[in-house]
């Protein structure tokens, strides 16, 4: 990885690439998404070296796709049942409380 004023260079597969820094994304930087690709990329090429860049390049992009539906299924199971556990809460938390009138 190179930096210049506002941009960082990083090679994955052999193909240069320039990033500016995401504001958006304080909590994921850069270097740690080029990381991530680049481990995915080595673990298919070790593998199956047969294939070439552009094949290795779209198994990345499936398997990281595939583990972001994963986790957002997850999530929204996660949220449905931390929303029922809390309407639970509240209804029992109401039949027990006494009436104040």
């Amino acid at each position: 990885m190179n930096q210049t004023k506002d941009e960082s260079i990083f090679e994955i597969l052999g193909y240069e690439l320039r990033l500016k820094p995401d504001d958006g994304h304080d909590d994921v930087s850069a270097h740690d998404v080029v990381d991530l690709v680049d481990r995915e990329a080595q673990k298919i090429l070790k593998q199956s070296p047969h294939l070439d860049r552009g094949k290795v390049a779209l198994l990345v992009a499936l398997k990281l796709g595939s583990d972001k539906l994963a986790m957002q299924k997850e999530f929204q199971y996660n949220m449905k049942e931390l929303q029922s556990s809390a309407r639970d809460a509240l209804q029992f938390i109401e039949e027990i409380s006494p009436i104040a009138h």
